[in-house]
């Protein structure tokens, strides 16, 4: 479901400012206004499986009497890697984003956490690639509002609808992005006039054979 914050709050601009408790859901939106993003758990499952076998060998290593103590203090260290690592996939595994025109709110093991969309004070976009020739990774997209941050990745169910209303609230907001986000944008816009231009042609061609 696309959202688009070009009509935000008219009616309330009318009849003054007006301040909700929960700035995604004022008096009047439904559930039906809000969508719901999480991070699908097919996804997330081979990396919790990855970090707890990991955890489990470099721990076995880690307490072997006979192995040299270079050896032990390394295992160690990877030991608390995959814990972090581990961690890290569970809270956001047990994460949800909830995102209406009005605003938006992030629920997690560490709490939650939510502002109005007029409060966003910065947006940022980076790429982590995972291959030298950078054709495989993750976007990752940091929202402020002043001293509160909201992070997600590419990999959240719904990052492309959460991505589009916050960069038309970037733009409302007349929010200055720095030239690495700036390039992802691009990048991601490339991306997608690829995509229709694609799609446009197996349309067409499928058109000429019947």
């Amino acid at each position: 479901m696309a959202i688009s914050p070009k009509d935000h709050l008219q009616a309330e601009s009318a009849e003054g400012p007006t301040i909700h408790a929960d700035p995604v859901k004022p008096v009047g939106v439904g559930d039906s206004d809000v969508q719901v993003m999480a991070y699908p758990a097919k996804l997330m499952a081979p990396d919790l499986a990855k970090s707890t076998v990991g955890l489990l060998i470099c721990g076995v290593i880690a307490l072997i009497p006979d192995m040299l103590e270079i050896i032990q203090w390394t295992a160690a260290g990877l030991a608390l890697l995959f814990i972090f690592y581990f961690a890290r996939t569970l809270i956001r595994l047990q994460s949800k984003l909830f995102v209406s025109e009005y605003g938006i709110r992030l629920s997690s093991l560490r709490g939650g956490t939510a502002f109005a969309w007029p409060e966003l004070s910065k947006f940022r976009l980076r790429y982590f690639s995972t291959k030298r020739d950078g054709n495989k990774g993750w976007f990752e997209l940091t929202l402020h509002a002043g001293e509160t941050k909201i992070v997600a990745e590419s990999t959240l169910d719904g990052f492309d609808d959460l991505l589009e209303i916050s960069r038309d609230w970037a733009k409302d907001n007349q929010i200055l992005v720095d030239d690495v986000t700036r390039t992802n944008l691009m990048r991601l816009d490339e991306a997608e006039t690829l995509v229709q231009a694609a799609a446009a042609e197996r349309s067409n061609g499928g058109a000429k054979r019947t």
